[in-house]
């Protein structure tokens, strides 16, 4: 599927052709993977939005995204003056694609999902930042290269927390402070280790000490074991 070629900000047929392809217990995921690109652009978050990312991340607590739905249409009625609008419609999407596959009963439309790309693309144009468009449309496409990902579930969950390592590191770990002059893949070469470490139920100790050791010995910083502790939290928590 060339979707690349395609310009997915206006062509909901795009947006719809991407959701249908992506299976169903991974929509929640994907669809919190391109919320979160807007992580580092958006200076105050709203609690409402914060709070939608752990229960996106639990299975167990999809259910309770139909609330968050309703959490976060209220914070837009009440701050109407809001920028970027699109990002608050972004999270609402967001919302109610979790909820649906929570499999509950009263469903939001089942089309929710087809506009979710379109509406991620529409509000980096707020930001007018060629980084932030190509980190949401990396996320947006991230399972449309390979079909298999639709019909092996093991595999796109691996993928996705490949993917979320990934960003963690180089959004959030970043430890000689580049990531916003140094080519994407600049601690890509580090995920590998990290991802089997995860995979190997390492605890938070043994990542954090791999993550200082590459700090420390490969990179000459002077990096801290609190701080790695604090990224391997977030690794952790990204299962």
């Amino acid at each position: 599927m060339m979707t690349e070629q395609y310009d997915i900000k206006n062509n909901i047929k795009i947006g719809q052709e991407i959701f249908e392809n992506l299976a169903h217990d991974i929509r929640p995921g994907w669809a919190g993977l391109v919320l979160s690109r807007f992580d580092h652009y958006i200076k105050d978050i709203p609690i409402s939005i914060r709070e939608l990312y752990p229960i996106i991340d639990d299975k167990n607590r999809w259910k309770e995204a139909h609330k968050q739905f309703t959490k976060i249409r209220a914070f837009g009625l009440e701050n109407k003056n809001y920028e970027p609008n699109n990002y608050l419609r972004l999270a609402e999407v967001v919302a109610k694609v979790t909820y649906n596959a929570s499999g509950q009963s009263a469903p939001f439309d089942s089309d929710s999902g087809h506009y979710l790309a379109s509406l991620a693309l529409k509000a980096t144009e707020y930001f007018q930042d060629n980084r932030l468009n190509a980190e949401v449309k990396s996320a947006i496409l991230l399972f449309s290269r390979n079909k298999k990902f639709k019909d092996n579930l093991t595999v796109a969950d691996d993928f996705l927390l490949y993917k979320k390592i990934d960003n963690i590191l180089w959004f959030d770990w970043d430890p000689i402070a580049v990531n916003d002059i140094a080519p994407r893949d600049e601690y890509q070469s580090y995920v590998p280790e990290i991802f089997r470490l995860v995979k190997a139920k390492s605890d938070r100790q043994e990542i954090a000490n791999r993550l200082y050791k590459l700090e420390t010995e490969n990179m000459g910083m002077s990096g801290t074991i609190e701080n790695c502790l604090t990224i391997a939290d977030k690794i952790l928590k990204a299962q």
